[in-house]
């Protein structure tokens, strides 16, 4: 199997390279419902559901600033105050009273559905790679279906199925998976709105494929470009980080 796909490359580079470059622009054009800015500012609002009764809710500020630093500040909640940092694949939790920050990493929760790689890492092409394409009727739209795999250990998820329409790369839904091969959770992208006349993703559900009775709400009230401080990425300088 390896000397054909060795073979392969030799005689049809033209033809693998387009295959790949189409599966690059895809992930690209869905990033952007999500990524509008090198720099900027996205505000949460995340509500946890047991049944049809609100369990928990919590207001996060994250800073995001290119693929691989973001900042998270619980504005408001139990853990006000909270900060979690996220620079080269590391990923650091500063805790309100604490002097320090301690490792953690993107997959542990936040809060009910949402892990912290949820809010920390928003877009895809930095963290997944295509495994498979195809196109599929879901709920009688034409969509792509995107088989990912996690690039790194230090991504949130080992492997993820992801739907979105095909006429504009929007995301419709997506499937989490496990090490073990396990799906465990499942992401609905029910609204988009104008950010600053940008589409950009406005809410998202998540719902516990174990436990269907819970379900989690993110909707994101501000999506502004921001100039961000260099300070914020450094995890000695957490405790001091107050947010703009």
């Amino acid at each position: 199997m390896i000397k054909k796909m060795i073979l392969c490359s030799l005689f049809l580079p033209g033809l693998m390279y387009a295959g790949q470059d189409e599966e690059q622009d895809i992930l690209l054009r869905i990033d952007r419902y999500r990524v509008p800015y090198e720099q900027f500012l996205i505000r949460t609002q995340i509500t946890t559901y047991e049944g049809n009764k609100i369990k928990e809710s919590a207001l996060f500020d994250a800073y995001i600033k290119g693929e691989d630093k973001s900042l998270i500040i619980e504005k408001e909640g139990k853990n006000k105050n909270m900060k979690i940092l996220y620079v080269d694949e590391k990923m650091w939790v500063q805790l309100p009273g604490s002097r320090r920050p301690i490792r953690i990493t993107p997959i542990q929760r936040l809060m009910g559905q949402a892990s912290n790689g949820d809010v920390a890492k928003v877009g895809f092409v930095s963290d997944y790679s295509v495994v498979s394409l195809d196109t599929v009727r879901l709920e009688d739209q034409t969509c792509y279906k995107l088989l990912l795999k996690a690039k790194w250990t230090s991504s949130t998820y080992n492997k993820i199925i992801l739907f979105v329409l095909k006429e504009n790369c929007q995301p419709v839904k997506a499937e989490f998976f496990l090490i073990s091969g396990k799906h465990f959770k499942t992401a609905e992208y029910v609204q988009f709105g104008l950010f600053q006349g940008k589409l950009l993703l406005e809410k998202m559900i998540i719902y516990d494929e174990l436990r269907t009775d819970r379900k989690t709400v993110f909707e994101y009230t501000v999506i502004k470009e921001k100039e961000l401080p260099v300070r914020y990425y450094n995890k000695n300088y957490l405790i001091h980080v107050q947010g703009l």
